[in-house]
């Protein structure tokens, strides 16, 4: 048998009164001191840092959604430290880089904050529109070990929660926010065994890891320097990084700065925490995490929607064309790329930008240089580059008809009767067309109007070389585009004399790109 002898906190003043108690009584006041006493061991303080946003830059941070999770995390009573502190400790240490911190980084932040865990998180994708969608990626470490003891990514669009009759559909950002992070903390751990290992620093200033996300087969590179150089005189140990049960020995650069090793990353994905190990002569030997990387596998994935007129199995645009990309699995982008090429593979309209993918993109048929593009078949692609720097893209094709209607007439004659034969050139349906006829009186002859063409009319003739009847047409395709042709004279048109002209194409332009 085993005896074990636990000493209690107990308070000068309460030594006398716990020895007048009964036996039970005393047992009683033990176990409530007892389980006080290990509520208040379980407070678990976290150091919450800023988000960090690929849309504002490399290093950008996104203020509000750092402020809601805050607040959801005290909402669910965890112990923070407060955000003072950690923007004094991000200036104080110069770290401009969030999302991913160094083993010792890590340790200074238990050294100076005290805290017991560190959350970090991306987000991924956010559009505070009318059709709001949030993505956000946490992952939860130890500060004794630098060990990852929960992560999850949650995404959330407003599809997902519109409904039939369109109920209680959201409309904002801050609709999605408690079913978002109802979903998102559900799996959150309501404590740690904090029992890891300290981290060893080994005395270490610097880290870098470059990349930090790549792809199999890539080279990694890590530079380490210290806070202060051995004397070359003295004994040293012996410095190796450990990847997946593999070592790698640091050698000395030529400027005698850093200590630096390569290797070609693991061909499974996965998150790598690297490890300094210093080997001593006399058998003692040191290690601490000092860094990690990702090795991706798999591309983020992207599909492309066009909303236009449909005909035909094409999709055609004269005026907007709603260009929507959706990523297939959502994860931190850092940058995309639009471009439309014309029927020769000519690029006319290229556009990059940083950061997460844009809800929506309209293209007003114009070019890169702001003039309007000819009429014909365009191929669009949108191309996205996660973290890795691995590639996706997705291509669609549409047609561009900015022109009105082209309506052929002709006329053919005789003594009695006036024959105007219309038709469609261009093989595009119609919403309407109508016809007026005035003679020379002004007086209105005939009204035709319709919606489908050819078409034969039929007017009474005349004898008099001198009449003369005039014609209005007006026409409109299924695009909107609109055509109106004034013809003064049809029995001049009838002599293959042409005298008539366009009044107008009505397309109306807003500029986008």
């Amino acid at each position: 048998m085993t005896r074990m002898a636990v000493q209690l906190p107990i308070h000068k003043g309460q030594e006398k009164n716990l020895r007048a108690l009964p036996f039970a009584e005393l047992c009683l006041a033990l176990l409530i001191v007892l389980f006080s006493w290990t509520g208040m061991a379980s407070a678990q303080s976290i150091a919450f840092f800023p988000l960090l946003d690929l849309s504002e830059d490399p290093n950008g941070t996104n203020g509000p959604l750092t402020e809601k999770v805050r607040q959801e995390l005290l909402n669910r009573e965890k112990t923070l430290i407060p955000a003072e502190e950690i923007m004094n400790f991000l200036v104080r240490n110069r770290i401009r880089t969030l999302g991913r911190l160094t083993s010792y980084q890590t340790s200074l932040i238990r050294k100076e904050l005290g805290a017991d865990l560190v959350l970090q998180g991306t987000v991924c994708q956010v559009d505070e529109g009318d059709t709001p969608l949030l993505s956000l990626n946490l992952q939860l470490s130890r500060t004794s070990d630098d060990q990852i003891i929960w992560a999850k990514t949650e995404h959330l669009y407003y599809s997902d929660l519109t409904s039939l009759l369109g109920l209680e559909d959201p409309h904002n950002l801050e609709d999605l926010y408690e079913p978002f992070f109802t979903s998102l903390f559900a799996t959150l751990p309501e404590s740690s065994d904090l029992g890891g290992k300290a981290i060893d620093t080994l005395n270490i200033d610097t880290v870098i890891i470059s990349p930090n996300y790549l792809r199999p087969g890539e080279k990694v590179s890590c530079k380490v320097k210290m806070h202060n150089l051995l004397n070359e005189e003295a004994i040293q140990p012996q410095l190796v990084l450990s990847v997946s049960g593999q070592e790698y020995p640091l050698i000395l650069d030529e400027e005698g700065y850093y200590l630096q090793t390569s290797w070609p990353a693991e061909q499974e994905a996965g998150f790598y925490p690297i490890t300094l190990k210093a080997s001593w002569p006399s058998g003692i030997v040191q290690q601490g995490v000092v860094g990690s990387y990702s090795v991706d596998v798999q591309e983020a994935g992207v599909e492309l929607h066009l909303i236009g007129t449909e005909h035909d199995g094409e999709i055609l645009f004269s005026d907007k064309l709603l260009i929507i990309p959706k990523l297939l699995e959502p994860e931190p982008i850092t940058r995309w790329e639009i471009t439309v090429t014309d029927e020769e593979e000519e690029a006319i309209v290229i556009m990059a930008e940083p950061g997460h993918v844009p809800r929506r993109i309209t293209w007003q048929g114009k070019t890169s240089l702001g003039s309007i593009a000819p009429p014909g078949n365009y191929w669009i692609t949108f191309k996205v580059w996660d973290r890795a720097q691995r590639e996706s893209s997705a291509e669609a094709a549409v047609q561009f008809r900015p022109d009105g209607p082209e309506i052929l007439v002709e006329v053919t004659q005789d003594e009695e009767r006036v024959t105007v034969d219309l038709d469609n050139i261009v093989n595009l349906p119609l919403i309407f067309w109508w016809a007026k006829f005035y003679g020379e009186d002004g007086n209105l002859l005939k009204l035709v109007q319709g919606s489908e063409l050819p078409v034969s009319i039929e007017l009474e003739g005349s004898s008099d070389p001198e009449y003369k009847i005039q014609c209005l047409l007006t026409a409109r395709d299924i695009l909107g585009n609109q055509t109106q042709k004034n013809i003064p004279n049809l029995f001049k048109l009838a002599e293959s004399e042409a005298d008539f002209e366009d009044i107008s194409i009505e397309t109306e332009w807003i500029e986008e790109f």
